[in-house]
């Protein structure tokens, strides 16, 4: 991993073929079993797979010369934080959908689609909401609005 995070992805899958030659390929088909799961051969095939397919995507050393984060744990550690301030006590978000219905607002909100309008449409509704108005006309006076 070492040697990826140098951006020397390359390297490492040409050192894993020549790992795969010596060793063999692993036997056909899915494993059935943790033993077949856990053979080497299979590992390194999977491995090199992922690294194959992932290759474009590990410039490593460009992201840290852009300042760009290089791992998940950021993201991780917020999704622990946004959890823990959903879940903790009196913490229920005018139910019955709790912290959902935030949190599909928000992205509602972020996206650049319908989403936005599709929310409002199909939200259930509240006993808070303000609810529209409604004119009412007679034929001598002109329109009222009753809210």
């Amino acid at each position: 991993m070492r040697a990826c995070r140098q951006g020397r992805v390359r390297d490492v899958l040409t050192e894993r073929d020549q790992w795969q030659v010596r060793r063999g390929e692993p036997p056909p088909g899915e494993a059935a079993t943790a033993e077949e799961r856990r053979d080497p051969r299979r590992v390194v095939a999977q491995a090199r797979t992922y690294l194959g397919n992932n290759r474009d995507r590990m410039a490593y050393p460009r992201y840290r010369r852009e300042g760009l984060p290089t791992t998940s744990s950021l993201v991780e550690s917020l999704v622990g934080e946004v959890s823990a301030r959903v879940k903790s006590e009196q913490k229920h978000w005018n139910r019955p959908g709790g912290a959902e219905s935030i949190l599909q607002l928000r992205a509602a909100v972020l996206s650049q689609d319908d989403r936005l309008p599709r929310f409002f449409a199909q939200r259930p509704g509240s006993s808070f909401r303000k609810r529209g108005t409604l004119c009412h006309k007679s034929e001598d006076a002109p329109a009222q609005t009753v809210a």
